[in-house]
């Protein structure tokens, strides 16, 4: 994806305006509040899902646990995979937390080149 578009999101989700980035079909980042805590959401459609993916997700969650620590993976209502983490206090570690949340999914192709 440019680094121009993922970068309007990101400014986007950082301001509390509507932040939406599809990254490919039925994969999506988007702005999600977490109860009361505002957070970066990436949703993977269940017809997106992989074999196994959300298996996979959970075990690389707790086996490199400081890694992705702060995301959160669950499925919701619809059955998307959904990976969560709360926005950082350091808003220009944004792109950083996204990136991880792709490497936990296992969506690093996904990725922005400069990120990889």
């Amino acid at each position: 994806m440019p680094d121009v578009l993922r970068q309007a999101f990101l400014d986007n989700l950082v301001s509390g305006a509507a932040a939406h980035l599809p990254l490919a079909p039925g994969i999506k980042a988007c702005a999600l509040q977490g109860g009361k805590q505002p957070g970066l959401a990436l949703y993977i459609a269940r017809e997106a899902l992989q074999p196994g993916q959300l298996q996979r997700v959970l075990e690389r969650r707790f086996e490199y646990a400081s890694l992705y620590e702060g995301c959160f993976a669950y499925l919701d209502a619809q059955h998307a995979l959904v990976i969560w983490h709360a926005l950082p206090a350091a808003r220009h570690t944004l792109d950083t937390v996204l990136s991880r949340m792709l490497s936990l999914a296992n969506l690093a192709a996904l990725d922005s080149p400069s990120n990889r």
